[in-house]
Protein backbone atom coordinates (compact mmCIF):
# COMPACT_ATOMS: atom_id res chain seq x y z
CA UNK A 1 0.00 0.00 0.00
CA UNK A 2 1.16 3.69 -0.66
CA UNK A 3 1.69 5.41 2.01
CA UNK A 4 0.51 8.91 2.36
CA UNK A 5 2.37 12.38 2.40
CA UNK A 6 1.04 15.30 4.45
CA UNK A 7 2.36 17.83 2.61
CA UNK A 8 1.53 16.58 -0.41
CA UNK A 9 -1.96 16.32 0.89
CA UNK A 10 -1.84 19.64 2.31
CA UNK A 11 -0.63 21.23 -1.21
CA UNK A 12 -3.08 20.09 -3.00
CA UNK A 13 -5.98 20.70 -0.64
CA UNK A 14 -5.02 23.99 -0.17
CA UNK A 15 -4.66 24.31 -4.41
CA UNK A 16 -8.03 23.32 -4.48
CA UNK A 17 -10.03 24.94 -1.18
CA UNK A 18 -8.35 28.27 -2.73
CA UNK A 19 -10.03 28.25 -6.76
CA UNK A 20 -13.19 27.41 -4.78
CA UNK A 21 -13.14 30.51 -2.00
CA UNK A 22 -11.41 32.67 -4.97
CA UNK A 23 -12.08 36.06 -3.74
CA UNK A 24 -12.38 35.11 -0.10
CA UNK A 25 -8.91 33.56 -0.05
CA UNK A 26 -7.09 36.24 1.15
CA UNK A 27 -9.16 36.75 4.06
CA UNK A 28 -9.10 33.05 5.12
CA UNK A 29 -6.35 31.67 3.91
CA UNK A 30 -4.61 31.32 7.38
CA UNK A 31 -7.51 29.55 9.10
CA UNK A 32 -8.36 27.56 6.41
CA UNK A 33 -4.62 26.60 5.70
CA UNK A 34 -4.41 25.60 9.65
CA UNK A 35 -7.42 23.89 9.31
CA UNK A 36 -6.35 21.55 6.38
CA UNK A 37 -3.08 20.81 7.60
CA UNK A 38 -5.24 19.51 10.82
CA UNK A 39 -7.54 17.61 7.93
CA UNK A 40 -4.42 16.32 6.40
CA UNK A 41 -2.34 15.08 9.57
CA UNK A 42 -5.84 13.37 10.31
CA UNK A 43 -5.77 11.30 7.17
CA UNK A 44 -2.68 9.91 7.51
CA UNK A 45 -3.23 9.43 10.93
CA UNK A 46 -6.26 7.18 9.97
CA UNK A 47 -4.08 5.23 7.27
CA UNK A 48 -2.01 4.51 9.67
CA UNK A 49 -4.89 3.39 12.84
CA UNK A 50 -6.50 1.37 9.45
CA UNK A 51 -2.58 -0.13 8.97
CA UNK A 52 -1.76 -1.00 12.18
CA UNK A 53 -5.71 -2.70 12.57
CA UNK A 54 -6.41 0.14 15.48
CA UNK A 55 -9.48 1.19 14.05
CA UNK A 56 -12.46 -0.49 11.44
CA UNK A 57 -13.26 1.17 8.47
CA UNK A 58 -16.66 2.21 9.83
CA UNK A 59 -14.42 3.82 12.64
CA UNK A 60 -12.16 5.20 9.50
CA UNK A 61 -14.86 6.82 8.02
CA UNK A 62 -16.61 8.62 11.61
CA UNK A 63 -13.37 10.10 12.25
CA UNK A 64 -13.39 11.80 8.69
CA UNK A 65 -16.24 13.15 9.25
CA UNK A 66 -15.32 14.55 12.44
CA UNK A 67 -12.52 16.35 10.77
CA UNK A 68 -14.71 17.62 8.23
CA UNK A 69 -17.02 18.90 10.60
CA UNK A 70 -13.82 20.55 12.31
CA UNK A 71 -12.86 22.16 8.98
CA UNK A 72 -16.70 23.36 8.17
CA UNK A 73 -16.81 25.01 11.71
CA UNK A 74 -13.69 26.69 11.39
CA UNK A 75 -13.94 28.05 8.52
CA UNK A 76 -17.88 29.15 9.00
CA UNK A 77 -16.34 30.77 11.78
CA UNK A 78 -15.00 33.69 9.24
CA UNK A 79 -18.19 35.64 8.60
CA UNK A 80 -17.93 36.00 4.80
CA UNK A 81 -17.98 32.54 4.40
CA UNK A 82 -21.32 30.82 3.98
CA UNK A 83 -22.37 26.50 4.53
CA UNK A 84 -22.30 26.70 1.12
CA UNK A 85 -18.84 28.10 0.48
CA UNK A 86 -17.27 26.04 3.00
CA UNK A 87 -18.53 22.81 1.92
CA UNK A 88 -17.80 23.22 -1.60
CA UNK A 89 -14.47 24.11 -0.31
CA UNK A 90 -13.82 21.24 1.51
CA UNK A 91 -15.84 18.98 -0.65
CA UNK A 92 -12.87 20.20 -3.40
CA UNK A 93 -10.27 19.93 -1.27
CA UNK A 94 -11.22 16.38 -0.54
CA UNK A 95 -11.71 15.37 -4.17
CA UNK A 96 -7.96 16.51 -5.16
CA UNK A 97 -6.59 14.04 -2.79
CA UNK A 98 -9.18 11.46 -2.86
CA UNK A 99 -7.52 8.86 -5.38
CA UNK A 100 -4.15 9.38 -2.96
CA UNK A 101 -5.98 8.31 0.12
CA UNK A 102 -8.39 5.81 -1.18
CA UNK A 103 -5.08 3.98 -2.67
CA UNK A 104 -3.45 4.51 0.10
CA UNK A 105 -5.94 2.99 2.34
CA UNK A 106 -6.95 -0.02 0.40
CA UNK A 107 -10.35 0.98 0.92
CA UNK A 108 -13.16 4.27 -0.07
CA UNK A 109 -12.66 6.40 2.80
CA UNK A 110 -13.34 9.49 0.43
Amino acid sequence: MNKLDVSSLIRQMLESAKKVLADKWPAVKDLATSSFKTLAQSLVDIEEMWLNGSITEEQAHLLLDLHKNTVKITLLSEEIIGIVAAEEAINAAIDSVRNAVNTAIGFELL
